[in-house]
């Protein structure tokens, strides 16, 4: 059977070229995203990176005994007793904003010349800074050196002159002060590098602190992680485009080999006659897919390696990865794509050939004349078990946790299930769809009937084309309505639970300035509420502690005028500065009740008991966690300012009055309504990147597949069009008929796709109603209308093409040729 598969390859390789193509180019895209999600995982970046030379780091604890994240810091008294032990070094992080640098990406943390040598930090060009006004820039290019440029900080604001550079590290952009500039500009100590061993240090500043020598010194660092947290958007990316990649890529394949065994089946029937058994013509198939399969999917391997560095390109273009990022070649993920291929088309002969083979010769004969039967009982069973599958899986989230709903990637698995339904289920589907869609047609002329008949008769052939068609339009129709829609009910909700007619944020930095604040409340009728985000532990009373969480502090009184977020128990009235307001995951994963008393460590580290007041509606965008103002410390400043005024006031006059107030600060004022409106710009924005990859790859792969089908199916179709012609159609018009059928494929193809996606938006519903009021019907129809239009564009070129070229031969000459 080997050798029959072999001499069938050499001699019939035009027909086995468009599975060879589709495999070689779905291994490819498999390949990529797999080389692509391995270089997500690990450690990129091992040992300590920036106390690497330091002999002993000293930092903060928190009441995990992990690092305490910034603005934590070292008490006066420690610094005391650890210098005790030995010589001592201050380091100081502080945030910083540089202007009109015109550098790539610029210093947004500060530090003390002297931490500089722990890293170590190499000086590149220029030298060290030595006077106040001095600064030396991490990363930048030696050109820099004598420009002045302006910096700002959470204190103040000043004009340095650079006078050095240093090299680039992958951890952080630095901006190098003087010590003493440094700590007249961030007074607290946030960690120590000691001379002296471990135990001689930890002896001398006691318990509180954690004392880190060797590799435990990775622990002081910007990321103890070594850089794998910052592949964490770039890993999620890789992780939900892999597996849409290959689902796509795999049911696309399988569906290939299946068309062009099935296009054999008049051959295989004659190979029946000839003596073979059912057995044999199995073998024969199967041998024929493994080496197509073998050597498309190491073509594909191949390919897949080469685009993997595009890729790599755009990814940190585009922010979706560090700058540091590296997509390498890796053999396990090769291999997974590789057998991943060969598997599917292995899967898509078989399923065909088992058919096949059992059906009596000259049954094979007939049926292959007229193809009714599309349906095989494995896509009965994969077809109705992906839609009980996807109603189920989107009902369980409704009913047990909806803010899933908001989120693509924990949601993305019911709108990929719907998809593929609708794509397996198409044969069944379409010839109802197709006899509505071309009934008005019907009564036209010869032409229309010709068109729709040949639709509903050859239900395989255009299922196949069909299928992609699905896919690639279904997937840009399901998943950008769940992401659209998650991103639009987390704006609701913000803009439901806020009432302001301004918000005020800082131009650039992390934090409103005192002196900000202190000129909105001096604008005359307008109620000021401030917002500053925390990082926050809370424990019980025993001590446990329990979760650590980003909470907001705001006046008492904000709660329940200016800030409202849904109450599920307990009351916003009231409320003095002891108060904890908490959302229902935190309630329901920390076994919090109302009213308990909690011990809350604040990020300067100090600790205050609090009482649950009130158990609020979760939050969507981050913790809906509230405490008081009043547990504001140094470095936690607010990072907005919601300004309301009293009913009645001239809206353009307290425009002019905001205004003033603001006037030289670095600030922006925007009216609330169109704050909210530029997050939706941004989050549609970001929406797009990541739809460009995630689903670009796979949408891309379905219009290769399906113009790669449609030129397969033209090959076949060459006895049928020479007839039509000899019937007495002209060539321009077997060509339109081709055409017509490709467009008619596209358009139920969509309307599939359509299905599908109003299946994902009614679910998704289910979940959005129980987070926000009146959830609007988003539909991105532009970006569904463009897939649409380029099926269209891509089918019907294929298609009328490849009918050209088979029709160049005289119809009788095609008549008498052997197949």
């Amino acid at each position: 059977m080997l050798n029959i598969a072999l001499a069938t390859l050499r001699t019939r390789w035009v027909s086995f070229a468009g599975a060879f193509i589709a495999l070689a180019l779905g291994t490819g895209m498999i390949a990529m995203m797999a080389l692509t999600l391995a270089a997500t995982i690990g450690t990129p970046h091992d040992g300590p990176q920036r106390f690497a030379t330091a002999q002993t780091v000293v930092v903060p604890a928190d009441p995990r005994g992990d690092p305490a994240k910034l603005p934590a810091q070292l008490s006066a008294d420690l610094v005391t007793r650890a210098a005790a032990a030995g010589q001592v070094t201050e380091d100081r992080s502080f945030d910083v904003l540089l202007q009109d640098t015109g550098l790539a990406v610029p210093p947004t943390v500060g530090h003390g010349w002297s931490a500089a040598a722990f890293t170590p930090y190499h000086l590149t060009a220029g030298r060290a800074p030595a006077a106040a006004d001095e600064i030396v820039v991490g990363g930048a290019p030696a050109d820099l050196v004598g420009r002045h440029l302006k910096v700002a900080t959470d204190r103040s604001r000043g004009e340095y002159t650079v006078v050095g550079v240093t090299d680039q590290v992958w951890f952080e952009d630095a901006l190098f002060f003087t010590d003493r500039q440094a700590a007249k500009l961030s007074p607290p100590v946030n960690a120590l590098v000691s001379t002296a061993s471990e135990d001689s240090v930890r002896k001398a500043v006691g318990d509180g602190p954690l004392v880190l020598s060797g590799d435990d010194r990775r622990n002081a660092d910007p990321d103890p992680s070594g850089g794998a947290d910052a592949l964490t958007n770039a890993q999620a990316m890789a992780g939900t485009t892999t597996v849409i990649a290959a689902s796509v890529a795999v049911f696309i394949v399988i569906a290939t080999f299946a068309f062009v065994v099935d296009q054999r089946r008049r051959e295989l029937a004659l190979f029946r006659l000839v003596g073979a058994t059912p057995k044999q013509v199995r073998q024969m198939v199967v041998a024929e897919s493994a080496l197509i399969g073998l050597g498309a999917a190491l073509v594909g391997c191949v390919l897949g390696s080469i685009a993997s560095g595009r890729l790599n390109t755009w990814m940190i273009d585009n922010g979706v990865a560090p700058r540091w990022f590296e997509i390498g070649l890796n053999p396990i993920a090769l291999l997974i794509a590789f057998l991943i291929g060969t598997g599917a088309a292995l899967a898509g002969a078989g399923s065909v050939a088992l058919r096949a083979s059992r059906v009596r010769p000259v049954e094979a004969l007939r049926d292959a004349a007229a193809s009714t039967k599309s349906m095989t009982p494995m896509r009965w069973v994969l077809g109705l078990g992906l839609l009980v599958a996807a109603v189920i899986t989107g009902w369980s989230i409704s009913s047990t946790s909806a803010v899933s709903a908001v989120n693509p990637r924990k949601y993305g698995m019911v709108p990929l299930l719907y998809t593929g339904a609708f794509a397996l289920l198409a044969p069944v589907i379409l010839r109802p769809i197709a006899r509505l869609a071309t009934w008005p047609l019907s009564k036209i002329g010869a032409g229309p009937l010709i068109v729709r008949q040949n639709t509903l008769n050859s239900r395989r052939r255009t299922a196949a084309t069909v299928a992609p068609v699905v896919v690639a339009v279904g997937l840009v129709a399901t998943m950008l309505c769940v992401q659209t829609a998650g991103d639009r009910t987390k704006v609701d909700q913000a803009r439901q639970q806020t009432h302001a007619d301004y918000v005020v944020t800082p131009k650039g930095g992390k934090q409103l300035a005192p002196e900000t604040v202190a000129a909105l409340a001096a604008v005359p009728g307008a109620e000021v509420t401030t917002v500053a985000p925390m990082r926050i532990y809370i424990a019980n009373t025993d001590g446990q502690v329990l979760d650590s969480l980003t909470g907001q502090a705001v006046a008492p009184a904000a709660l329940g005028s200016a800030l409202t977020p849904k109450v599920i128990e307990g009351s916003l009235e009231h409320l003095d500065d002891g108060f904890i307001v908490v959302d229902q995951k935190t309630a329901k994963g920390d076994d919090l009740t109302l009213g308990q008393r909690l011990v809350t460590w604040l990020p300067d580290g100090s600790r205050t008991e609090l009482k649950i007041a009130a158990i609020v509606q979760t939050g969507l965008g981050t913790d809906a966690t509230f405490l008081s103002s009043a547990h504001t410390s140094t470095g936690s400043g607010p990072d907005r300012a919601w300004v309301r005024f009293a009913s009645g006031t001239d809206s353009a006059a307290a425009a002019g009055q905001l205004a003033a107030a603001l006037k030289g600060q670095p600030v922006k004022a925007a009216p609330v309504a169109v704050y909210f409106e530029a997050m939706k710009a941004k989050q549609k924005a970001q929406t797009q990147t990541a739809a460009t990859v995630i689903l670009g790859i796979s949408v891309g792969y379905s219009l290769i597949s399906v113009a790669n089908t449609l030129i397969m199916a033209a090959a076949g179709r060459r006895r049928e069009l020479a007839a039509l012609n000899l019937a007495g159609a002209t060539k321009s018009q077997v060509l339109r008929v081709v055409g017509a059928e490709s467009l008619l494929a596209v358009v139920i193809g969509s309307i599939l796709a359509a299905v599908a996606g109003a299946a994902v938006v009614a679910t998704q519903r289910l979940s959005l109603v129980q987070l926000v009021h009146g959830v609007p019907l988003t539909v991105p129809w532009t970006p569904i209308w463009q897939v649409g239009a380029l099926c269209t564009a891509v089918a019907v070129a294929a298609a009328v093409v490849s009918a050209w070229r088979v029709t160049q031969r005289r119809p009788i000459e095609v008549l008498g040729m052997r197949e």
